[in-house]
């Protein structure tokens, strides 16, 4: 068996573990630290395999469009009427990584946080800006034949970097959870469109933090059906499922546990990138946050459970077949006997020579076999179902 594939890979990557870049450079110990080295050798990248965005807005305008030319999108100002402009970023490469490091005079080391993906979710406070880490939770959808992919979760490293004006967010793919956002954004008169970037990034947060109850509600059903599935058919198929499911929700609660203290950190942000009208909504995220936890906490119990439920639910089954052998071969012993004894090869048995012997040997099978299933029912052996 290939060892790469000798165990089902899982969506939501452990983080800390490999340090992959999206793109495919793998970090060896001892190696450079930031992005230097990596964009020098590489060119810029194919037209549009790198989509990047803007949505510019202030109260009573907005602008929005896609990025072909990224160095004459930088050099260019603000526009006067814009309170926010946010930049998105899909496909990541590093060649634009280190444009947007050079323009916004980000660390190199956190350019390579951005870049070398599976990153524990945290925030990190610098002089003009707030980086965030964080993951990103989807189910994934079934296609139009209604069958699924490898994993039903798909799960991707999401860097924010929070400026006074601008917000930056960095995706290892295309697609995300913010829709709704863009569609609040696109309405003249909504709360987000009054407020800064501040605002945004907790709109950002608590359409991921929302996005992870989908996720637990799947997690819940599947337990319920393995607990049904357990107690009618428990097969090594199910003990493997159930062990499936225990090792992502800790990977789970590897990935929301950091959201925690990382909505927090936000929360407790003092330098003013924060409102404090803000506030009392990041204070709601966090309240999700720890809700998420203890829904993981008591779904990991829920599966330890089940692991105990699948072996006693064996051992039953066991146990009945062993009665079930029991008690044939409890019946059959005296028969056994009776033609055992007949079976010998002596010459003077009397029993040999009368001609109703072999009818009345057939009626003492019959007589005990009754016999000693009417006395198995009566102490409760044998199931009157």
């Amino acid at each position: 068996m290939n060892k790469k594939n000798r165990f089902r890979d899982s969506a939501l990557r452990l983080s800390g573990i490999s340090r992959l870049s999206k793109h495919g450079h793998r970090v060896k110990p001892g190696e450079l630290p930031g992005i230097e080295h990596i964009a020098a050798a590489l060119t810029a990248p194919e037209a549009g395999s790198v989509a990047i965005s803007y949505i510019d807005y202030s109260a009573s305008h907005i602008e929005t469009g896609d990025i072909t030319n990224l160095d004459a999108f930088l050099d260019k100002p603000l526009p006067s009427w814009a309170a926010v402009r946010w930049i998105n970023v899909s496909n990541m490469h590093p060649y634009v990584i280190n444009q947007f490091r050079q323009h916004f005079e980000f660390h190199t080391l956190t350019a390579e946080d951005v870049l070398h993906v599976t990153q524990r979710p945290r925030v990190e406070n610098f002089d003009d800006h707030l980086f965030v880490v964080l993951r990103m939770l989807k189910l994934v959808q079934h296609d139009a034949e209604g069958v699924a992919t490898d994993s039903l979760l798909d799960t991707e490293q999401v860097s924010i970097f929070l400026y006074d004006k601008v917000l930056i967010t960095f995706q290892e793919k295309p697609g995300d959870v913010w829709q709704p956002i863009r569609e609040r954004l696109q309405t003249e008169g909504m709360r987000i469109r009054k407020n800064g970037p501040g605002y945004l990034l907790y709109a950002m947060l608590d359409a991921v933090v929302d996005h992870c109850f989908p996720v637990l509600e799947h997690y819940g059903d599947l337990l319920e059906d393995l607990e049904i599935i357990t107690l009618e058919n428990p097969s090594p198929d199910v003990l493997r499922r159930i062990h499936c499911v225990k090792r992502e929700l800790a990977l789970l609660r590897r990935i929301v546990w950091p959201m925690r203290e990382l909505v927090d950190h936000v929360y407790r942000e003092e330098e003013g990138r924060i409102n404090e009208s803000t506030r009392p909504y990041l204070r709601d995220v966090y309240e999700h946050t720890i809700q998420i936890v203890e829904i993981i906490e008591s779904y990991r119990e829920i599966a330890s459970g089940l692991t105990d439920l699948y072996m006693s639910a064996v051992s039953n089954r066991m146990n009945e077949i062993m009665k079930v052998l029991t008690i044939m071969s409890s019946v059959f012993i005296p028969l056994t006997f009776i033609a055992g004894v007949y079976g010998m090869n002596f010459k003077f048995m009397p029993e040999l020579s009368l001609r109703w012997g072999y009818p009345v040997v057939w009626g003492m099978f019959v007589v005990l076999t009754l016999g000693m299933v009417l006395f198995f029912k009566r102490k409760g052996w044998i199931d009157r179902r």
